[in-house]
């Protein structure tokens, strides 16, 4: 495993301190200079970036003083899942490089104990990042000035996906480089993602991993917007709640379900959002209840897996959709208990 800095998992540190940053608008107020970039990988991928534990993810969170999650994709299917990482734009930038070095050494390590032999090691590695289909533009320029600008100024390369990824208006940008060049080539990409923000009233339909085909019966997508200013999903630290960014999967909250017969589902959320989901004296966990008309348990961290907890919904399926639908919303605006705490010195 890659070595995650100077700071080591014994360190006495929270892993989400000093995630809010201030800067100067404009107007030379002070506003909040917090994103949130959503990056596509695969499940093998996710469960290095986690580790034993939740330990890699602890330590990329603690080096890039950002919040990294990856929730568990609810389709058997999927050979993806989205992580989406929050903090300023350097502090994402420096939790991708930390993740696409960790990333690179597995994979060399893979090839080194394959006895088939894989060749050589890799220097470098690549890493998706989403973006909604109408800020492409920002990254290509004209003429493709802008990601050739990019590409040699930061020895870093960039792709493009031509169309929008399966039922939603989500492009992939892929970035590769090694470790070295990757922290500016990810910068770049996100200044011009926070330079650029989309127009107001541009409908976005998140990706999601292995979702039914439009019109499956999961309602019509809401629009969302993660880029424009003011209109963040994170709550009240993050700016105004809007909808989840799962509303494309789940759709619209629904009615509390009709009754019929019952069946459970599962689906993993991260442990530090458990509170967010219960609420004070299980309040809030009570009213998905009601809501939705389901039953709700969340189970204890399993000891192998600390930093997950495996929450059962049983119900009918308008019901369970509607109760991971709120579920997800708490999670999304899980607020870190250090919002603004001075960054710990390195």
């Amino acid at each position: 495993m890659a070595t995650l800095g100077k700071r080591t998992l014994d360190d006495d540190v929270s892993v989400d301190d000093g995630i809010k940053k201030m800067r100067s608008d404009a107007e030379g107020k002070q506003v909040e200079d917090t994103m949130e970039v959503r990056v596509l990988v695969d499940n093998y991928e996710a469960s290095v970036i986690i580790g034993k534990g939740g330990s890699n993810v602890k330590s990329i969170r603690t080096e890039s003083n950002s919040f990294v999650s990856i929730l568990k994709t609810d389709s058997p299917v999927s050979k993806e899942r989205v992580m989406t990482v929050k903090g300023s734009e350097e502090c994402i930038a420096k939790a991708m490089q930390l993740i696409s070095t960790l990333l690179m050494d597995s994979a060399n390590h893979r090839k080194s104990t394959d006895p088939k032999g894989a060749g050589e090691p890799e220097t470098a590695y690549t890493m998706k990042i989403l973006i909604h289909k109408f800020l492409a533009g920002s990254i290509i320029g004209k003429a493709g000035s802008i990601i050739k600008e990019i590409q040699e100024a930061t020895g870093s390369r960039l792709s493009l996906s031509v169309d929008p990824l399966g039922n939603s208006t989500e492009k992939t940008v892929s970035i590769t480089g090694t470790p070295e060049t990757f922290y500016d080539g990810c910068l770049r990409v996100l200044n011009q993602l926070a330079n650029n923000p989309l127009r107001a009233g541009s409908t976005t339909i998140l990706y999601v991993p292995g979702q039914p085909p439009a019109g499956a019966g999961y309602g019509a997508p809401p629009a969302f917007n993660p880029y424009a200013p003011q209109q963040s999903p994170y709550g009240a630290a993050y700016g105004a709640p809007q909808q989840s960014p799962y509303g494309a999967q789940y759709g619209a909250p629904a009615a509390p379900a009709a009754q019929g017969p019952g069946k459970t589902e599962k689906i993993v959320i991260p442990t530090v959002c458990a509170g967010t989901v219960i609420g004070k004296g299980g309040s809030i966990i009570r009213d998905i209840k009601t809501q939705s008309g389901t039953t709700i348990t969340i189970a204890d961290p399993e000891p192998t897996a600390p930093a997950d907890r495996v929450v059962s919904v049983t119900g009918t399926h308008q019901g369970i959709q509607t109760a991971i639908y709120l579920i997800r919303q708490r999670v999304e605006s899980y607020q870190p208990p250090n919002v603004g705490a001075a960054q710990p010195a390195m």
